[in-house]
Parts: C-alpha cells; sequence; structure tokens
C-alpha cells in the first residue's frame, strides 16, 4: 500500500475520469432511450393498423375505424382507410415524441389488409360497395378517390 498522498491522488483520478465519462454514458442512454421509443411506436402503429383494417373488413365505418386505430396507436398519428380488390386496407403513420424526437425526423408506418366480408352474397356488410380512402389527421378527414381494380 501506498502513502496517504498517493491514495487521495488516485482518489482524485477516479473523480476525473468519471467527469469524462459521464457525459458519454447519459448521451448513450438518450440515444438507447430514443431507438426504445421507435421500436414501442413501431409496433403500436402495427397493432392499430392490424385492428384498423380487421375492423373495416367487418363492414364498421371510417370514422369507427380510425377510432379503434387511435385507440390503440394513439391520438398523434395519421390514418389512412381504403380498399380495392377485395380488401380493406389502412395505413397509419407516426413520428416518435419525445425530448430528442427534433434529432430524428424519422416518420414511421405500418400498413395492414383484411379480406373484407360479405353477408351471404348481399355484399359488403353495413355498405353497398366498398369505402372511398379516407386520410384522417388530428381530427381532420377528407375522401379521397381509390383505384377498385
Amino acid at each position: 500500500m501506498g502513502t496517504i498522498n498517493e491514495r487521495r491522488r488516485m482518489r482524485g483520478s477516479v473523480t476525473a475520469e468519471l467527469a469524462v465519462v459521464l457525459p458519454a454514458v447519459t448521451a448513450l442512454l438518450a440515444i438507447l432511450l430514443l431507438a426504445v421509443s421507435a421500436g414501442l411506436l413501431q409496433l403500436r402503429l402495427e397493432e392499430g393498423a392490424r385492428a384498423g383494417a380487421r375492423a373495416l373488413a367487418r363492414g364498421d365505418s371510417s370514422e369507427q375505424v380510425m377510432e379503434i386505430v387511435q385507440r390503440v396507436s394513439g391520438t398523434a398519428v395519421t390514418v389512412s382507410v381504403g380498399a380495392a380488390a377485395e380488401y380493406a386496407t389502412v395505413t397509419v403513420e407516426g413520428r416518435v415524441g419525445g425530448a430528442l424526437s427534433g434529432l430524428v425526423p424519422w416518420k414511421q408506418a405500418a400498413q395492414a389488409s383484411a379480406k373484407m366480408e360479405r353477408n351471404q352474397g348481399q355484399g359488403w356488410p353495413g355498405i353497398a360497395t366498398p369505402p372511398p380512402a379516407v386520410a384522417h389527421e388530428a381530427g381532420k378527414a377528407e375522401v379521397a378517390h381509390v383505384n377498385k381494380g
């Protein structure tokens, strides 16, 4: 063992090393949390798109589908609903939130399709034809044309 002065110098060097490493560890932790947040958002978007496609295929209205998607994925998402060739398609887009979200301009998206159900040869459930595409963002809805080929 060394003298008391040697021990004091070593203790001071540990403090200096910690002061140098601590910002790097903090930045790494923030980046990891951002990555986890992006992963969780992607899972929510995929679940919302699946739930919306199933609801649209059952014959729920576009408004009901959007409510279901926003309940699953969150209210800060953009929902597009459409149908083509007897398939209901729902696309959900969103951005990562949080303090570091400005550093990452990612716009994540998920899309799901489901075969539309028919009511014993009477056409689509609750509607005469497949619904047109509808884009919904933060309380605004607009109808878009869909190629039904």
